[in-house]
C-alpha cells in the first residue's frame, strides 16, 4: 500500500498513516479535510476551461506523487499516468507542497533527497531550492519547465487544508509556449479555483 501511494511512513516515529489517495477514493472525507468542494470537481473546471493537463499532489517521501490527473484534450499535449512519483525539490508541484515547510525543513528534505538519490542523478542545492520557494511563495505560483518531459512546462498553487491532513497541489501542465503566451490566464485561472477550494471558517 505504500508502494502505491495509499500509506505513507512518518520518518520520526515510523508509523503508518493514509495519504490523501484514499480520501480521493470518498468525497466524504475530502469534505471532511475541511475544503468547500471536492478537488475533483476543481479539476474538471481547469481542464474544460484549458484543454491541458491538470494535476493534483501530494507529499510521497521526497516525491510528490500525482494522485489524481485529468488528462488534456488539446491537440498538441502530454501524458502522465496517475500515480506517477516526480521529484519533491525540482518540480513545481512538489515546490508548491514544499512552501508550507520552513527553510530549515526544506534544507533537510534536499539533503535527504540527495542522500536517497539514484546513481548518476545529479545533486540539488539546498540553497537554490530554497531560493525557488521563496520566489515563488512571493509570485503565488511555482513555474518548472522541462523538468520532467521536454517541452513541457507546469504551474503550480498549493491547496490549503487542515494541518492534520496531508498538503494538496494543484497543477496545469502544457507545452512551454502556451504556459508562455497566456501565463496570467493560467496563473487568474488557479488563483480562482484555489481560493474557492480554501478551508470553511466557523461563525
Amino acid at each position: 500500500l505504500t508502494a502505491l501511494g495509499y500509506l505513507s511512513q512518518e520518518t520520526g516515529t515510523r508509523r503508518f498513516q493514509p495519504t490523501i489517495r484514499i480520501a480521493l477514493l470518498g468525497a466524504w472525507l475530502i469534505e471532511d479535510a475541511g475544503r468547500t468542494q471536492n478537488p475533483s470537481t476543481m479539476m474538471r473546471r481547469l481542464s474544460a476551461a484549458t484543454g491541458d493537463m491538470i494535476l493534483l499532489g501530494t507529499q510521497q517521501g521526497m516525491n510528490a506523487v500525482y494522485v489524481k490527473i485529468e488528462q488534456a484534450t488539446n491537440p498538441i499535449r502530454f501524458h502522465m499516468k496517475q500515480g506517477a512519483c516526480r521529484p519533491l525539490c525540482t518540480t513545481a508541484i512538489g515546490r508548491a507542497l514544499l512552501s508550507g515547510k520552513s527553510d530549515t525543513e526544506i534544507g533537510a528534505i534536499v539533503r535527504r533527497a540527495n542522500a536517497e538519490r539514484e546513481a548518476g542523478d545529479p545533486l540539488v542545492s539546498p540553497t537554490e531550492v530554497i531560493e525557488a520557494v521563496r520566489q515563488g511563495r512571493t509570485q503565488g505560483y511555482f513555474l518548472t519547465k522541462g523538468m520532467g518531459t521536454p517541452g513541457a512546462v507546469v504551474i503550480a498553487m498549493r491547496l490549503e487544508g487542515r494541518s492534520d491532513h496531508p498538503p494538496l497541489a494543484v497543477g496545469i501542465g502544457a507545452p512551454i509556449d502556451r504556459i508562455e503566451r497566456e501565463l496570467s490566464h493560467f496563473v487568474e485561472l488557479l488563483r480562482k479555483e484555489v481560493e474557492q477550494a480554501a478551508p470553511r471558517t466557523a461563525g
